[in-house]
């Protein structure tokens, strides 16, 4: 079983525009300042999350209830703000033990500068680390097409694609789109960039 090695953050990453912003995993003190960036984000675009990120209880849960080999959760801050919340999720069971889900969610203000494309590279690379052999990504095409092109610029590829299975508020059906990268040659790729 993978064990994330997390001695690394905090970690400080320069943006495409020089602005640099602080990484480190989610702490239990953080709940207030995860809050206010949900709220941040665009109700169309949390609408396709897998959880109701503006209720209090949700966010309570994963700040007291870690489990970081499992679920590291890591946030951006610039100053004492949050920026961007990326999760990689460990599959648990025997046949996807190799595998980790990435989710990232970048403030309005803090996209096309990089950081979502950082944050997942930085989680795949603590995936490779662990021995993973594959991250994968689920999308609902249309509404999450900035995250589809970051996951490609980092050489994702589709693995498959499921014809209307997401519907947004208005009911107007989004197909899901799903990549993953396969971490050993990602590594080797990544090296020569």
């Amino acid at each position: 079983m993978a064990v994330y090695n997390i001695s690394r953050y905090p970690l400080t990453l320069e943006l495409d525009d020089g602005r640099r912003v602080m990484i480190r995993p989610l702490q239990s003190d953080d709940e207030t300042k995860v809050q206010a960036f949900f709220q941040r984000v665009p109700e169309s675009e949390r609408y396709f999350l897998k959880e109701d990120v503006t209720s209090p209880a949700v966010i309570h849960a994963w700040c007291t209830q870690r489990d970081y080999d499992r679920v590291l959760p890591l946030l951006a801050f610039d100053d004492d703000r949050v920026v961007a919340d990326a999760v990689l999720i460990r599959k648990r069971s025997g046949a996807r033990s190799h595998a980790a889900e990435i989710r990232v969610v970048v403030d309005p203000d803090y996209r096309h500068r990089g950081l979502g494309v950082a944050l997942m590279r930085e989680l795949a690379e603590i995936a490779y680390d662990a021995k993973l052999d594959e991250i994968d990504f689920a999308f609902a095409e249309g509404s999450q097409d900035e995250a589809i092109q970051a996951a490609r610029f980092l050489g994702a590829t589709e693995a498959g694609r499921v014809r209307d299975y997401f519907k947004d508020q208005d009911g107007k059906p989004h197909d899901a789109v799903f990549l993953t990268i396969p971490l050993g040659k990602w590594w080797e790729w990544s090296q020569q960039q």
